[in-house]
């Protein structure tokens, strides 16, 4: 019984924490407010991380897993590269409008200049599934003149600007038009440099 509760408070406090970093930043927040959203002690949040910057982590952790997940779920190893890497975008896309706090957080945390080497690490190897899509693309002559940075940019950061959109009650269309647009205009942009 005291081990659900536990796990239900560490929940609550990453919950707390989500909503107000997506809001305030990292630096805005502090850790009383995060543990009075939370509803429990200041020193129970430190109970479960040490320090501020541990709980950053844990939540980067938690939704960078979350992320690789969906690149994981969208790649069918039958279906033409083009075919995956559009999935994939449009399986991410899901997942961010679904989850628009946490991608708000993780592009804060991915943006971070204070972000940790093991977290860079551990990004890498939880979007390798997305390197080898971009690799296989390339030796097969679909991408061609488009390296891996700009690949990952123009993969990634649209999508925290529709989030946003989204988040304020902006977007032209519905969430499923957005993300067939988001896919159609990021292959148009990959096929220019054929």
């Amino acid at each position: 019984m005291s081990r659900h509760l536990s796990e239900k408070k560490r929940k609550a406090l990453m919950e707390a924490a989500v909503d107000l970093f997506s809001t305030q930043g990292f630096h805005a927040t502090p850790t009383q407010q995060i543990s009075d959203r939370a509803g429990v002690s200041a020193g129970t949040l430190f109970r479960y991380f040490r320090t501020k910057e541990e709980l950053i982590d844990s939540l980067h952790t938690s939704i960078h897993r979350a992320l690789a997940d969906a690149v994981d779920e969208a790649i069918r190893p039958e279906t033409p590269v083009e075919d995956q890497i559009k999935n994939v975008k449009r399986q991410v896309l899901h997942w961010m409008f679904e989850n628009p706090k946490k991608t708000l957080f993780f592009e804060q945390f991915a943006s971070s200049p204070n972000i940790t080497k093991k977290a860079q690490k551990e990004g890498f190897i939880r979007f390798s599934a997305l390197d080898e899509l971009y690799q296989k693309a390339v030796s097969r002559g679909i991408l061609k003149g488009i390296n891996r940075e700009v690949f990952l940019a123009n993969f990634w950061y649209p999508n925290f600007m529709l989030i946003h959109l989204h988040t304020f009650g902006k977007l032209q269309s519905d969430v499923e038009e957005t993300i067939e647009q988001s896919v159609a205009s990021m292959w148009c942009g990959m096929e220019q440099r054929q």
